[in-house]
């Protein structure tokens, strides 16, 4: 399986105070049959200091875990599930398969942080697998929580007008700008970029991530546009540029 290359550009992490981190992770491989070989693996963090449970419950939702209590062993035995059952049904759709040669199908997943800055945490998940056909799938994910106010980051926490023409035309526009020679746009699949979920952010900079499929074809991979804060100032929010140390 020919997997993409992520598009992302490191945040330093600049918080002299930082959540605790800790994680979990399973890995395991089958023989399925005499063709096929399935491997699993997981990784998910876990916060032992984080106690709101709608945060918790939307920093995993990303890899579906929903749990009543997010402790360290709980979430070890969430994945193990999830092993058991990707493995169970490995067997199940390739029962009566007919494969021509030896294959590896596969199901991966993982948590990391990606940065800790001014009360807010960014998660990075990322994924891929293969299961049979032409390619398999990657895909890269950020979600932004607000620890302060104990909730997710939404584009209205940060943008003034998110439905605006003028977010249109700065991603088209730094898209276009930075494509020079990656050939990117030749896969274009869109006439318009709007802004997305996927999103992150510094002093510097706005990201907004588009993976396989969203906004050009599959080979054209994870596309990462870049908007520089200087170029849409009046267009985000005095609170969160005040927080974010933006002048």
């Amino acid at each position: 399986m020919e997997k993409a290359s992520p598009a992302t550009e490191k945040v330093p992490a600049v918080d002299s105070t930082k959540l605790a981190v800790d994680s979990v992770s399973v890995s395991d491989s089958l023989k399925v049959n005499a063709k096929i070989t399935g491997s699993f693996s997981a990784k998910v963090l876990v916060f032992p200091k984080l106690s709101d449970k709608s945060l918790l419950d939307s920093i995993y939702a990303v890899d579906k875990i929903q749990l009543e209590e997010y402790s360290k062993k709980n979430l070890e035995d969430a994945i193990k599930n999830k092993q058991k059952e990707y493995f169970a049904s490995l067997k199940d759709d390739t029962k009566d398969l007919p494969v021509e040669f030896e294959q590896t199908w596969t199901q991966h997943s993982n948590e990391k942080v990606f940065s800790q800055q001014n009360g807010f945490l960014t998660v990075k998940y990322t994924g891929d697998g293969f299961s049979g056909g032409a390619h398999g799938y990657y895909y890269e994910y950020y979600k932004v929580f607000d620890l302060q106010n104990k909730k997710t980051l939404q584009l209205s926490d940060i943008l003034v007008s998110p439905d605006s023409s003028v977010w249109k035309r700065a991603l088209w526009d730094q898209f276009i700008k930075n494509d020079t020679g990656k050939g990117q746009s030749d896969m274009l699949l869109v006439s318009e970029i709007s802004p997305n979920s996927n999103f992150y952010f510094d002093q510097q900079n706005l990201y907004f991530l588009y993976n396989q499929y969203e906004i050009a074809a599959y080979a054209a991979g994870t596309v990462l546009i870049k908007i520089p804060i200087s170029d849409v100032k009046p267009m985000l929010k005095p609170e969160w540029k005040k927080r974010m140390k933006i002048n």
